[in-house]
C-alpha cells in the first residue's frame, strides 16, 4: 500500500514538471515572435503605427545545421559511377565488407551443420568475423558460394566469362 502511494506520487510530481517545463517553453516560443507578426484583431479602426526601425538579432529564426543533423541525408554516401560491363575495376567500391576484398584474403574459422545445411565463419585481414551460406556473394570478382562442405568451401568467381574456382579450408590451429 505505500509503495503503490510513493510510486503515484513520484508520477504525479513528474507530470507536474513536466508540465511547468512545457508551459515555459510554449512562453518563450510566443515571446520570441515579433508583435508584427500576430494580426491583432480590432473593431475599431486603428491608427496608423510607425514600422520598426530594425529587427533585432533576437527576433530573427535562423536554422543551425551544425546542431541539429539533416533528415534527409542518407546514411551511407556512395559514388554511383556509370560503367561498361566489360571494364570492372579490381579496387571497385562495394558497401558490403564481404565484396570488398580478394576472396583469397579470408580464412575460414569454423563450419557448422549438417549435410542439407551448413554455416561457414571466416575472418579478414581486420579480425572481423563473417558468416557464408551457399549462395553468398564474396570478393571482387563477383564470386559467389556454390558449396560448403565438412572441412572446406568452395567459391566460383567469374573472371572475363570464365569460372574460377576458389577453395577456402579450415585450418585447425
Amino acid at each position: 500500500m505505500k509503495k503503490r502511494l510513493i510510486i503515484s506520487n513520484i508520477v504525479i510530481s513528474i507530470f507536474i514538471v513536466a508540465a511547468y517545463a512545457f508551459a515555459a517553453e510554449e512562453k518563450n516560443i510566443l515571446n520570441a515572435i515579433p508583435p508584427t507578426a500576430i494580426a491583432p484583431v480590432a473593431t475599431q479602426p486603428q491608427t496608423q503605427q510607425p514600422a520598426p526601425a530594425a529587427q533585432t538579432q533576437e527576433s530573427t529564426y535562423s536554422y543551425k545545421p551544425l546542431l541539429n543533423s539533416d533528415p534527409f541525408r542518407p546514411f551511407i554516401e556512395v559514388e554511383i559511377t556509370v560503367k561498361k560491363m566489360d571494364e570492372k575495376k579490381e579496387g571497385s567500391f562495394s558497401i558490403f565488407p564481404l565484396q570488398r576484398v580478394q576472396t583469397e584474403q579470408f580464412r575460414v574459422v569454423g563450419i557448422a551443420g549438417d549435410q542439407m545445411r551448413r554455416v561457414a565463419v571466416v575472418e579478414d585481414a581486420t579480425k572481423k568475423f563473417y558468416p557464408l551460406f551457399a549462395g553468398t556473394h564474396i570478393g571482387l570478382h563477383n564470386g559467389k558460394v556454390i558449396e560448403i562442405m565438412a572441412d572446406r568451401v568452395i567459391v566460383e568467381e567469374y573472371v572475363s566469362k570464365n569460372a574460377k574456382r576458389i577453395i577456402l579450408k579450415l585450418r585447425n590451429k
